[in-house]
C-alpha cells in the first residue's frame, strides 16, 4: 500500500544503513588496530579474562628473568668457589711437601710463605665476590635467599654458606669450623683458618715475616694441615655441588615459565586479537548490505513522486 504518512521501506533501509555503518566502524577498527576487543563494550567478559591472562603471562615472563638472574649469580659464585678449591688443593700439595722429613726448617719457611699467600688470596676472593652490589656475598652466610619464580607467592629459597676462612659459626661456613682460630699447629680441624701473620716465625734468622695461626712452618703443623684441608675441601665441594643443584632447578623453572608464558600469550591472542579472515569476510558482507540498503533507500524515496503522479 502506498502511503505518504509513513515511509516504511525508507525507514527500514535507513535502519539497515545505520546498523551497517556501526558494524562497519567496528570491523574497520578491528582491522586497523589488530584487536578484536578495543573497549569494554566489545566483549565485557572477554576483556576481563584477557586482563587476567595477560597479568599471568607477564608474571611468568618476569619469573623466567628472575630465574636467569639467579642462575647468573650462581655461575659467578661457582666459578669463584672452584678457584678457591683449586687454591686449597695447591695448599694441600705444599703441606704434603712441608710434612716430609727431607725438607729442613728454611725450606718450610719458604713453603709457608707460599701457603700463606694462597690463604690470603682465598680470603680476598671470598670477601670481594658478590652479586649486584652486595645483594649476595660469598663471605656471608645466608639461609633465606629467595627468588620469586612467577605468580606463586611462595618463593624459591636457597642457602649459601660463607667462604670466609675465618668464619667459625657451626654449619654456616665451607670450612667445617666451629671454633675461633688459634695457633695449635693445625691440630684441630674444627678451628677456623687464620692467615694474618701476627705471630713470631719459628726461624727468626730467615728474613722474619711472622707466622699466621694457620701455618706450615713445622713438620707437625704441616702434617696436621693435611687433615684440616681435607675437611675444608670436602665441605667446599659439597657447597659447589649445591650451587649446581640450584642452577639445574632454576633452569627447569625458567623453561617452565617460558612455556607457560607462551601458552598464556596464545590464549590472550585468541581472546583479544583480530581474526582477519573472519573480519574481512564480515567487511565484505557489510559492504554488500550497505550498497543494497542505499539502493533500496533511493528506490523508496521515489515512492512519493509516484503518488504525486497519481494525483495529477
Amino acid at each position: 500500500m502506498s502511503s505518504v504518512t509513513t515511509y516504511a521501506s525508507a525507514l527500514i533501509a535507513q535502519n539497515v544503513l545505520r546498523r551497517s555503518s556501526i558494524d562497519m566502524d567496528k570491523t574497520m577498527q578491528r582491522l586497523s588496530t589488530g584487536k578484536r576487543i578495543n573497549s569494554g563494550a566489545d566483549d565485557p567478559s572477554g576483556i576481563a579474562m584477557a586482563a587476567r591472562i595477560s597479568s599471568s603471562s607477564l608474571s611468568a615472563q618476569q619469573g623466567e628473568r628472575n630465574a636467569n638472574d639467579a642462575i647468573s649469580m650462581l655461575h659467578v659464585f661457582s666459578s669463584a668457589g672452584q678457584t678457591i678449591v683449586d687454591i686449597l688443593l695447591e695448599m694441600k700439595e705444599l703441606a704434603v711437601k712441608a710434612a716430609s722429613a727431607p725438607y729442613n726448617q728454611d725450606d718450610r719457611m719458604v713453603l709457608d710463605h707460599h701457603f700463606n699467600q694462597l690463604g690470603l688470596q682465598w680470603a680476598r676472593i671470598a670477601s670481594t665476590t658478590n652479586w649486584n652490589g652486595g645483594v649476595a656475598s660469598m663471605n656471608t652466610f645466608n639461609n633465606s635467599f629467595t627468588v620469586l619464580l612467577g605468580e606463586d607467592v611462595t618463593p624459591s629459597t636457597m642457602t649459601f654458606k660463607s667462604w670466609d676462612p675465618t668464619n667459625r659459626v657451626a654449619n654456616q661456613n665451607v670450612t667445617g669450623a666451629t671454633a675461633i682460630m688459634a695457633d695449635d699447629n693445625n691440630a684441630r680441624a674444627d678451628w677456623a683458618w687464620g692467615f694474618v701473620r701476627a705471630l713470631a716465625d719459628l726461624n727468626a734468622g730467615l728474613n722474619p715475616a711472622g707466622r699466621s695461626n694457620s701455618h706450615i712452618q713445622s713438620q707437625v703443623a704441616a702434617s696436621n694441615a693435611l687433615a684440616k684441608l681435607d675437611t675444608t675441601i670436602t665441605v667446599a665441594t659439597i657447597e659447589l655441588s649445591l650451587y649446581g643443584s640450584y642452577i639445574n632447578r632454576l633452569e627447569l623453572s625458567a623453561l617452565n615459565s617460558r612455556s607457560a608464558a607462551t601458552q598464556l600469550d596464545q590464549s590472550y591472542s585468541k581472546i583479544m586479537n583480530t581474526d582477519y579472515a573472519q573480519e574481512t569476510t564480515e567487511l565484505t558482507r557489510l559492504k554488500i548490505l550497505t550498497q543494497a540498503a542505499t539502493a533500496i533507500l533511493a528506490q523508496a524515496n521515489q515512492e512519493p513522486r509516484l503518488i504525486i503522479e497519481l494525483l495529477k
